[in-house]
C-alpha cells in the first residue's frame, strides 16, 4: 500500500550511535505513528536515513505490529476549550 509519510522528531542518539524518529503513515484519513531507529554514523546522508526509517515503519504496518503503533489525531481536528 502507498502511504503519505512524515519523518518527525528525527534525532541522533550519540550513546547508541543511531538515528531515532517517529514516522507517521497517513492511511485512509488516519495518522499512524511508529517509533523507528537506525544504527548509522552521524555523518550519514539524510535521504538515506529517512528512507530507511520509512521502510521500517511500513514493514511494521504490514506486519500489523500494534504494540509499536500509535493512532494520532487528524491534523485538522480542533480542540475546544470550555470557558
Amino acid at each position: 500500500m502507498n502511504y503519505a509519510t512524515e519523518v518527525t522528531n528525527l534525532t541522533y542518539n550519540a550513546a547508541d550511535q543511531q538515528f531515532e524518529a517517529l514516522v507517521i503513515l497517513h492511511e485512509a484519513g488516519d495518522r499512524l505513528g511508529f517509533p523507528t531507529s537506525l544504527k548509522a554514523p552521524i555523518t550519514a546522508d539524510f535521504e538515506t536515513v529517512a528512507r530507511s526509517l520509512v521502510v521500517q515503519a511500513k514493514v511494521r504496518r504490514a506486519q500489523n505490529v500494534r504494540e509499536l503503533m500509535s493512532r494520532l489525531r487528524p491534523m485538522t481536528s480542533k480542540v475546544s476549550h470550555a470557558a
